[in-house]
C-alpha cells in the first residue's frame, strides 16, 4: 500500500506542468502547517497514526528552498498501555520545478534529530535522523500577489538512526504522508508584457497609382515610425529619443527587459533598442552614462550589482551596434525607485535602464 501511494504522487509531479502561473518566487518566506499520517516501519511494535507537521522556509534562487520543519506523533504500543512519542526536527532544502505551472512538483532532501519517548517513562533517547521525499504545490486563488496560498501534498521516507530495542528495529525507516497548505509572503518577479507590435496597415492602392513604399510611415521625419511616435510633429532636425520625443537630459527605454535575475536582454528588447541607436548615431557629440535600476525584491548589494551588470549589458549591445558617443554604465540598485515598490506595476516600472545625458552638444 505505502508503495502504491508513494507512486502516484511520484507520477502526478511528472504530469504537473501545463497551468498558467507566476515566475518563480525567490526572496519570498512561507509557513506550511500539515496533518500527517506515519506508516511505520514493520519491526515498530508501535501502531501507524496520525501527527502532524510545521515548516518555516525561504525561496532561493532557481526554484530551490531551505525549509525548517518540528514535527510530532503519538502511536499505540500493542499489548501495552503506553505511547511512542516520536518528535522530529529537520533542515530540508527543497527544489521546485516548472515555475510557470500552477502546479509545482518538488523534491526534498533533509537531515535532523529524531527524539523518542515512552509517554510513561522519564526517558527520552535523541537519534539522527535522514529523510527525502516528493511532493507537490498547487496554487489556491490567484498566485501574482504578494501573499499567495498553496495546496501541499507530500510523501517522504525517512530514515532514523537507532539500536534495536524492545519497541523498534535497528535503524528504522517510515513512510510519511502530509497534506496541508503553504503560505507564502513576498511578492514573485512578475514577467514584463513584451512591447507592442508596430501595426502593419495593407492599403490596397487603386490603379493607375503606385502603390505606398514599403516601410512604417514617419509623418515628421524624427526617424521613429508613426505607429509609436509619443511626440508627433517635433521640428525636423531636433534630437529625438526612441519614442519620437524631444531628448532633454534622459532617453527612457522603455520595454527593454532582461531575463530574470540576469543581465541578458532578451529578444524582444532590440525593438526599443535600435531607435535608440538610430538616436544616437544621428547626435554622435552626446556624452551618455547608462543608468541601471532595480526594484526593491532582493538584498540592496544584489540588486547594486544586478543593476550595474544590466546597464553594462546595453552599453554593449549601443556599441555593438555602431553607437560611438562617449559612454559609461553605472548602477543604482534599488536607491532611485520611480513607483511604489509595493505593487506588481510598480515594481515593474522601477526596473530599468535609462541613457542620461551628461555631456556633449
Amino acid at each position: 500500500m505505502r508503495h502504491m501511494i508513494l507512486g502516484g504522487l511520484i507520477a502526478a509531479c511528472g504530469a504537473a506542468s501545463g497551468s498558467v502561473h507566476a515566475d518563480d518566487d525567490a526572496g519570498a518566506w512561507y509557513v506550511s502547517p500539515m496533518v500527517q499520517y506515519h506508516d511505520l516501519d514493520a519491526g515498530r511494535v508501535a501502531k501507524d497514526n496520525f501527527g502532524g507537521q510545521v515548516g518555516v522556509g525561504y525561496n532561493l534562487l532557481h526554484g530551490f528552498a531551505i525549509e525548517a520543519d518540528a514535527n510530532r506523533a503519538n502511536f499505540n504500543i500493542s499489548g501495552s498501555t503506553m505511547e511512542q512519542r516520536l518528535t522530529g526536527y529537520s533542515l530540508d532544502v527543497i527544489k521546485k520545478f516548472f515555475p510557470e505551472s500552477v502546479i509545482r512538483p518538488y523534491v526534498l532532501a533533509g537531515v535532523g534529530e529524531m527524539d523518542d519517548t515512552l509517554t510513561k517513562s522519564p526517558r527520552t533517547y535523541h537519534t539522527f535522523l535522514a529523510e527525502a521525499g516528493v511532493g507537490l504545490l498547487t496554487g489556491l486563488g490567484d498566485q501574482t500577489g504578494s501573499t499567495r496560498v498553496q495546496l501541499r501534498t507530500e510523501a517522504k521516507y525517512r530514515m532514523e538512526s537507532a539500536s534495536r530495542g524492545p519497541y523498534g528495529p535497528k535503524d528504522p525507516s517510515d513512510l510519511i504522508y502530509g497534506v496541508g497548505v503553504q503560505m507564502e509572503f513576498g511578492a514573485p518577479v512578475p514577467t514584463p508584457p513584451p512591447p507592442p507590435a508596430p501595426k502593419i496597415v495593407e492599403v490596397q492602392a487603386p490603379p493607375p497609382p503606385p502603390p505606398p513604399p514599403p516601410g512604417p510611415v514617419d509623418s515628421d521625419g524624427d526617424g521613429v515610425p508613426d505607429d509609436i511616435d509619443q511626440c508627433p510633429n517635433t521640428p525636423k532636425g531636433t534630437p529625438v529619443d526612441s519614442v519620437g520625443c524631444p531628448i532633454k537630459d534622459e532617453i527612457k527605454l522603455q520595454g527593454v527587459n532582461f531575463a530574470t535575475g540576469s543581465a541578458e536582454l532578451i529578444p524582444t528588447s532590440d525593438f526599443v533598442l535600435s531607435y535608440a541607436v538610430s538616436s544616437l548615431k544621428k547626435n554622435p557629440s552626446l556624452v551618455i552614462e547608462v543608468d541601471g535600476h532595480t526594484d526593491s525584491v532582493g538584498s540592496a548589494k544584489k540588486n547594486l550589482a544586478l543593476s550595474q551588470a544590466r546597464a553594462e549589458s546595453v552599453m554593449l549591445y549601443l556599441k555593438q551596434h555602431g553607437v560611438t558617443n562617449s559612454m559609461t554604465a553605472k548602477g543604482f540598485g534599488k536607491d532611485r525607485p520611480i513607483a511604489d515598490n509595493k505593487t506588481s506595476d510598480g515594481r515593474l516600472q522601477n526596473r530599468r535602464v535609462t541613457l542620461r545625458i551628461v555631456g556633449g552638444a
